[in-house]
């Protein structure tokens, strides 16, 4: 019971404050992002390459398009999104004291802490919308070293999207249920300092 309540706060990068429902809606949300990267990122991201097609024979202007078209992959982005969220469950963590203790000793950092992960959701949320909502199935481009202007094809995008918007999905409930839960804990705060006239702990 103790490694699966450590587990499930390493998931949703929230204390013992946050409700069951909302530990347990944020640890199958970041689950699901893991899972999908682990299971399909290999074949419908990493080798996004293989369906993008252009009509040359330069070396390197395919490539070339490509780096234009995606400045970033999709598994890139979502890859750091995780990376942002383990590393600030990793520092609410408090290894040196027994039992599963995240922040709930503190509630200001309970509450800034939901704070960090509603601002790292939300960023990537909008980074993913202004890269890829928007990307056309063909494109033109002439970077170096194309000789003349080139036009590309995408193919095999609806897998990618589909996958895309089940992380981003992820993400979406994640952004609410982070909003909701640190209104709760500005409330408990507000109440606790009016309540019984002390400071933050």
């Amino acid at each position: 019971m103790l490694h699966t309540e450590r587990i499930t706060m390493l998931l949703s990068s929230t204390s013992q404050l946050s409700s069951p429902q909302s530990q347990v809606c944020l640890s199958t949300a970041t689950l699901l992002r893991l899972l999908t990267l682990v299971l399909w990122g290999e074949t419908a991201w990493r080798d996004g390459e293989r369906g993008f097609l252009c009509n040359t024979s330069v070396v390197g202007c395919q490539a070339a398009c490509f780096d234009l078209h995606n400045p970033i992959t999709p598994f890139n982005l979502y890859c750091l999104q995780l990376i942002f969220l383990f590393t600030l469950s990793l520092a609410g963590a408090r290894p040196h004291q027994p039992g599963p203790q995240y922040l709930q000793a503190r509630p200001h950092l309970h509450f800034l802490s939901l704070l960090g992960k509603a601002i790292i959701e939300g960023l990537f949320l909008l980074i993913a919308y202004q890269l890829y909502s928007t990307r056309p199935s063909e494109i033109t481009c002439s970077p170096s070293p194309c000789q003349r202007l080139v036009t590309c094809k995408v193919f095999g995008a609806r897998v990618r999207d589909a996958l895309s918007l089940l992380v981003c999905s992820c993400s979406a409930v994640s952004l609410l249920v982070c909003v909701f839960e640190a209104y709760r804990s500005l409330m408990y705060l507000s109440e606790k300092l009016v309540g019984k006239g002390d400071t933050f702990p």
